[in-house]
């Protein structure tokens, strides 16, 4: 299809045709001509402290930090007509859009802090009050113009307006003690009691303890004798924390209305003055959401050798997740289609081990160092609420209106779930023999397992196909410093994960009839049988492109993160060429995600949340931007 199309008032041109009446418009179309605009930001970041001695060992101090952001987003699609038969294609008037956000964030924290020593024991306390509030404003509006030349809503028709406000506050108490024997061993405790203004009535309090204890082995006389020691130290701890419910909205346990944005027909007609607006539920409340809690132990050894020439640092941690929030869906006999509500549902495990070890070596004017991080973890859902077996997400059209994720107890958390193929069906006898799948199912079919052994191909003979989490994850550091040149190097990896390659449905699935890729050339036909993809046959009637085991990917990979290389003019040179104005004059170049190695056919294996903002369909990649390579070149000036 041409992009461009002199004969049309666009400029552009669309689709001709929409065969399942979804297809996409022309993008090119949309960003220059649909959706045109600017967006104007002002922002204030601000911070202001009051330092008080109040003795050698008391100190008092109070911290007032503000994030105000205002913006103005304006909008402007004409009218046009592009030639194409997909709905946006064309519009008889023009749209006019104004926007107007405000944010403003309130920090308030005061902090008495006592410290003092008495012989050999050594004291720390804080005693900490702080508050955060957050405010956002918006109001939307917008309005139809009958030319292009009116570009303002003063006297458009059709004028919608809208308004949102949203608001948090989070409130902490917090008291720590540190204490330490002639530095050798010490002890921390801590609480905190937070209130958090999203949760139910009843429920916005919460308190956490935490503690922890250490043993700075190297200061034993008995390690005199380990020269090569520089330092041993063996840590443990205990803590409890809370989710931060902000990340669920700010009313997650109230029912949300939208007002005027349902029609009611009368006259079985949705015309003219017939028309009557109405409000609808948009999301369902819960009254009885609480606090998340998560409890934590870990036990580690940090250790230096060489006087800290090699460092290695070993943690082993077991978190238990209580009350564990999550969107389970609701049955329709209760009014409601495709509906899932805010619960806490589950209990989960994680348990895992990390690694670090690093070494750093100087060589007159050649510096350099090398460090290195491993950490296995695995997780695991203890149990559900007793009237839930399962929760299942990331259902879609495309994919046959099934769910990709299943979360059950003895499981990671939204572990990928669906059937298990056999091959290709080659014959009308072998359809024939086999457990029924669908009536229209036909050789060069997939054949699917018959997990339950009912002669039957359904939803029970789904099984547990993989997961998004790794086995284990890494990371490898290394610098350099040779006169005034520097050189930062970072790697990450992942290993043994899986990702559900959603963007292929559309490519090879045969559901939609447009950007088929060239995978669907392989397609099974009676002379071509040596194949593992199905036949190409419009609507998928056997529902090939059902979740499966045929659309799961390693989602390992191995990448260059970040790459850096700079260059720090000497401060006496800078001292002669500015007369002490700059102190610092440095000059690099950097690139991010140079190159990547992985077998993942997706566009980027870090594919993250296939829905952000909602659970249960991570490591599920439908065709999300991948991160760029960039390049930048820059300069810091220090005065």
């Amino acid at each position: 299809m041409p992009v461009y199309d002199p004969n049309t008032t666009s400029g552009f041109r669309s689709a001709n045709n929409s065969f399942d009446g979804a297809d996409p418009t022309n993008p090119v179309l949309d960003a220059e001509v649909r959706n045109p605009g600017n967006r104007r930001t002002l922002k204030v970041l601000g911070t202001a402290s009051l330092d008080v001695k109040l003795t050698d060992w008391l100190k008092f101090r109070s911290v007032f930090g503000v994030d105000y952001a205002n913006t103005l987003d304006y909008r402007f699609s004409p009218i046009f007509e592009s030639g194409g038969a997909v709905n946006g294609s064309s519009a008889t008037v023009a749209t006019i859009t104004n926007n107007r956000s405000l944010s403003t964030v309130k920090l308030f924290t005061e902090q008495l802090t006592f410290n003092k020593s008495f012989g050999d024991h050594n004291v720390n306390f804080i005693a900490v009050y702080e508050q955060q509030n957050q405010v956002f404003l918006q109001e939307n509006a917008s309005g139809n113009q009958s030319s292009n030349d009116l570009r303002v809503l003063n006297n458009a028709s059709n004028i919608a307006l809208s308004t949102t406000r949203n608001e948090n506050m989070i409130m902490s108490f917090i008291g720590r003690l540190n204490y330490d024997f002639n530095d050798k061993y010490l002890v921390s405790l801590a609480i905190r009691r937070d209130g958090l203004s999203v949760w139910a009535p009843g429920k916005k309090w919460a308190t956490f303890p935490s503690a922890s204890i250490g043993w700075r082995i190297d200061q034993e006389k008995f390690m005199e004798r380990f020269k090569n020691v520089s330092e041993l130290k063996l840590r443990a701890g205990y803590g409890v924390t809370g989710l931060n419910g902000t990340v669920l909205g700010n009313y997650p346990w109230q029912v949300s209305v939208d007002g005027n944005n349902t029609i009611y027909p009368f006259n079985n007609s949705n015309a003219g003055s017939v028309v009557s607006y109405g409000s609808s539920i948009n999301s369902l409340g819960n009254k009885d959401l609480e606090w998340e809690l998560t409890k934590q132990v870990n036990v580690g050894l940090d250790a230096g050798f060489l006087r800290n020439k090699i460092t290695v640092s070993a943690e082993y941690f077991q978190r238990k997740t209580d009350n564990l929030i999550l969107r389970v869906p609701i049955p329709p006999s209760l009014g409601f289609t495709n509906a899932t509500v805010l619960q806490n549902i589950a209990n989960m495990q994680n348990t895992g081990f990390e690694l670090q070890v690093g070494y750093n070596e100087r060589a007159k004017e050649f510096k350099w160092n090398v460090s290195g991080n491993i950490s296995f973890i695995k997780n695991k859902v203890i149990e559900l609420a007793p009237s839930v077996s399962g929760i299942e997400a990331g259902a879609d059209q495309d994919f046959g209106s099934y769910n990709i994720t299943r979360t059950a107890p003895g499981q990671p958390i939204q572990s990928f779930y669906g059937w298990i193929i056999e091959g290709i069906f080659q014959t009308p006898a072998e359809v024939a023999s086999s457990p029924f799948q669908k009536v229209a199912t036909s050789p060069g079919d997939l054949k699917f397992r018959d997990v339950n052994k009912d002669n039957v191909i359904d939803e029970n003979d789904r099984v547990f196909l993989g997961s998004y989490l790794p086995k284990f994850s890494y990371g490898l550091n290394y610098g350099a410093n040779y006169k005034n040149f520097d050189l930062s190097v970072f790697f990450q990896g992942v290993q043994g994960n899986k990702i559900f390659n959603a963007s292929r449905i559309i490519s090879e699935g045969m559901v939609r009839l447009f950007g088929s890729s060239t995978e669907v050339l392989k397609a099974w036909t009676p002379s071509n049988t040596n194949t593992s993809v199905p036949r190409a046959i419009s609507g998928d009637p056997n529902q090939n492109a059902r979740p499966s085991g045929r659309w799961l990917e390693d989602g390992s990979f191995f990448r260059l993160k970040n790459l850096a290389l700079g260059y720090n003019i000497p401060e006496a040179s800078l001292q002669n060429m500015t007369k002490g104005a700059i102190s610092r004059f440095r000059i690099y170049v950097s690139s991010q995600n140079l190159f990547t190695l992985t077998k993942y056919k997706g566009y980027d294996p870090e594919v993250g949340n296939r829905t952000p903002g909602t659970s249960l369909t991570y490591g599920i990649d439908y065709a999300v931007y991948p991160q760029p390579r960039s390049f930048q070149v820059g300069v810091q000036v220090g005065f």
